[in-house]
């Protein structure tokens, strides 16, 4: 028997014997009658009472069955609301109905709510206007206050959230725009802050530690956010990252991006160049033709505050405060930084126009350059630069946020892209291309040669074309981007060349195979010969099998030029020249078809900090950075600094040969070990002297040099020379 059927037998036993004891006659009832009805009452209540607790122990949830197809309204008595547990359980029907309405008595009661229905359950009061609705299959918590039901908790939803998303020590589980987000533990030295917008936790290194930790180096493509997480689109963003899966399918999800750190010539003039975290950006080393941004001409590390719009006064009250600075390209005299409001500052050689301001002069402070109305934001910069040579050929390239293509500086192969030979002291817009572009790489030097690849895929080069780099079938050169057809869409290029011409120009497709053409005296084209090609030419043992698919490339060290490849089974691949021992083969033999480099996987940088500009001054060196997993190389984390070819002092290793032939790990302090995030070069062919330097940025901001030191070129205060990384401080 319920407690409602109970009370309502009291009730009606009370009635009668209210009129028993107001009758009279033979109706009526004796005082001993209603003395013995009084006891009879009292023994079943009492008794109704104990079954009612014995029971309550043994079915403490309340189940109530709900029928199908499903009713309009389910009404609970008080009893059913006092329990515990309330479940709502379907019977073997489907339901037909978008819900099911719960009406609960108007009385105080808290109770879980099981709802095992395939139908949102909503439940309210008889007085009540809006429902607390538990969703199919959940669990929530429920309170009344006697006229209102409302507090809903979603016990399983709160379970999950203390549980599966915490996955590692030091997790933080918190509600995001789209639901609830984990937000992974920061790195060491690293406070926990909020996003700009003020709404959302945030892992972000200290500005309590000014021009102190730094997030690039120079000529550098990889963008990253505050939370030092890759970025391959939007306003922040360098190169694009490959997420294309249709026309990409081997590339994207590979951490591929279609610009690399500045293709071919991949070091600037005896220094280097990095950008704060906090938007500010140094220059150290020789401070040639002004390219530190400095009018005193210091050579020692100097940090820019801000950029100027005179080399004595700032901007103007009238003109916007410049952004962060997301990008600094380094070359031989010239210096040109973009800021991540889409500005361009240049500093340094200006003789063929390549400051950019109408002039023909050099500047040795950085100045914003004007763009025509409408161009919009740029996105990177590219340069056909010359690192260990005459610093007279510079051609600039801005890629717009918008697709088009805007170029200056020197032009005397028609690498401008504008149909003629002439130089341009301003950005002028090459007409080829219409919002169309999404990638320029250049490369070549004081002969330069550019590509463009298209948003639809396609490639088209320009400029220098005497090895037949070009692809086009001649070895004329071009002053308009000509078409080149590769057989299938173009992933990425890699350009090389120097001062001394000899240029060449790797094209990777979206297959995995890998085309070459240009010059190919020591085999820097892989496909089995030294002879010189004018049209694409499959390189030849890669992209043949799925393990072998080139995801990957590079092309460095000038006229002796030497290529490299990783393939998607993350094996490294070199051929071409292999001065000093630079292919990491062991030997010192060209190779002329891609050769399998033992102890290197997982490469996401090759870079080479010197030239060879002939046969007497041959000095080529290369360092890599490798990763111990493609997920680390993919985001770009946990690096391993490996070096080969000329110098002992850039090797940076104690009682190694020189030259040395095989790759070799760089030692850095403990700390520090496998935790190298990006590196860049510097140098110089000074008579038969070499001056190779290399700068590693660690995961932590931390910046470590080494090498010969001229002209304070290492960054270091004391101008010296190292054979070992030494901490920059700032």
């Amino acid at each position: 028997m319920s407690i409602a059927s109970l009370r309502s037998l009291i009730e009606t036993i009370k009635g009668r014997g209210l009129t028993l004891a107001a009758a009279s006659g033979e109706d009526g009832a004796s005082a001993r009658d209603l003395v013995y009805l009084a006891k009879s009452v009292e023994a079943m209540v009492g008794a109704d009472a104990l079954l009612g607790l014995i029971d309550e122990s043994a079915r403490p949830a309340e189940i109530v069955i709900v029928t199908s197809p499903g009713t309009a309204t389910v009404t609970l008595a008080e009893d059913q609301v006092a329990r515990d547990i309330l479940v709502l359980r379907p019977d073997q029907g489907s339901y037909t109905v978008p819900f099911v309405n719960v009406v609960t008595p108007a009385r105080g009661w808290a109770a879980v709510i099981d709802n095992e229905l395939s139908v949102p359950v909503r439940i309210k009061t008889p007085s009540q206007t809006t429902y607390a609705e538990i969703a199919p299959t959940k669990r929530g918590w429920l309170f009344c206050d006697g006229g209102i039901v409302d507090f809903v908790i979603d016990l399983q939803g709160l379970a999950a959230a203390a549980t599966s998303p915490l996955t590692t020590r030091g997790d933080l589980f918190v509600r995001g725009a789209s639901g609830n987000v984990r937000v992974p533990v920061g790195q060491p030295r690293q406070i926990l802050s909020v996003t700009d917008d003020g709404l959302d936790p945030l892992w972000r290194w200290s500005d309590g530690r000014p021009s102190s930790r730094v997030k690039y180096l120079m000529n550098d493509y990889i963008a990253r956010d505050d939370s030092d997480a890759v970025v391959g689109s939007g306003p922040t963003a360098l190169a694009g990252l490959i997420t294309d899966a249709i026309n990409f399918p081997n590339h994207v999800g590979q951490g591929i991006y279609d610009a690399d750190f500045a293709a071919g010539m991949t070091s600037a003039y005896r220094g280097y160049a990095g950008i704060f975290t906090e938007g500010t950006v140094f220059i150290a080393g020789n401070a040639n033709s002004g390219r530190n941004g400095d009018p005193t001409g210091n050579p020692w590390p100097t940090v820019l505050p801000g950029l100027y719009r005179t080399n004595t006064e700032g901007h103007l009250v009238t003109e916007t405060t410049p952004g962060k600075i997301k990008q600094v390209l380094c070359t031989y005299g010239w210096t040109g930084l973009v800021t991540d409001d889409g500005s361009v500052y240049c500093s340094g050689y200006g003789a063929h126009g390549q400051q950019g301001d109408g002039t023909t002069s050099s500047k040795a402070f950085f100045q914003k350059i004007a763009f025509p109305a409408g161009a919009g934001n740029v996105r990177y910069l590219a340069c056909s630069h010359t690192p260990g040579g005459p610093g007279d050929a510079e051609a600039i390239y801005a890629l717009m946020d918008n697709g088009d293509v805007y170029a200056w500086g020197y032009n005397g192969y028609g690498q401008l892209g504008l149909g003629d030979t002439n130089n341009r002291a301003v950005p002028t817009k090459i007409g080829m291309f219409n919002r169309n572009v999404r990638a320029v790489i250049a490369g070549g030097g004081s002969y330069g040669h550019v590509a463009f690849i298209t948003t639809d895929n396609k490639l088209y080069l320009c400029g220098y074309n005497g090895s037949g780099q070009i692809g086009d079938g001649t070895t004329s050169n071009k002053t308009i981007p000509v078409l080149v057809d590769v057989g299938g869409p173009v992933v990425k290029v890699a350009m090389g060349g120097s001062f001394s011409g000899y240029g060449w120009t790797l094209v990777l497709r979206a297959d995995g195979k890998l085309y070459g053409m240009g010059y190919n005296g020591y085999g820097q084209l892989g496909d089995n010969s030294s002879t010189n090609r004018a049209t694409p030419i499959l390189v030849t043992m890669l992209g043949l099998t799925d393990a072998t698919k080139v995801i990957d490339i590079w092309a460095v060290c000038g006229m002796f030029g030497s290529s490299f490849a990783m393939t998607k089974d993350g094996s490294f691949w070199s051929w071409g020249a292999n001065t000093n021992g630079k292919l990491g083969l062991g030997d010192t033999a060209n190779r002329v078809a891609p050769t399998l480099v033992p102890n290197v996987t997982h490469v996401s940088q090759v870079i080479s900090p010197t030239t060879g500009i002939n046969a007497t001054y041959i000095y080529d060196n290369i360092v890599l950075l490798r990763h111990a997993t493609a997920a680390d190389r993919i985001a770009r984390n946990n690096g391993y600094v490996m070096t080969v070819g000329y110098g002992t002092s850039f090797i940076a290793g104690p009682n190694i040969p020189n030259p040395q032939m095989s790759f070799r790990m760089v030692g850095f302090p403990n700390r520090y070990h496998g935790k190298i995030r990006r590196i860049a070069v510097s140098g110089f062919h000074q008579g038969n002297d070499g001056e190779p330097q290399a700068m590693a940025l660690a995961m932590d901001g931390t910046v470590f040099s080494w090498g010969p030191s001229n002209t304070f070129s290492l960054g270091l205060p004391e101008n010296q020379s190292s054979n070992a990384p030494l901490r920059v401080r700032f």
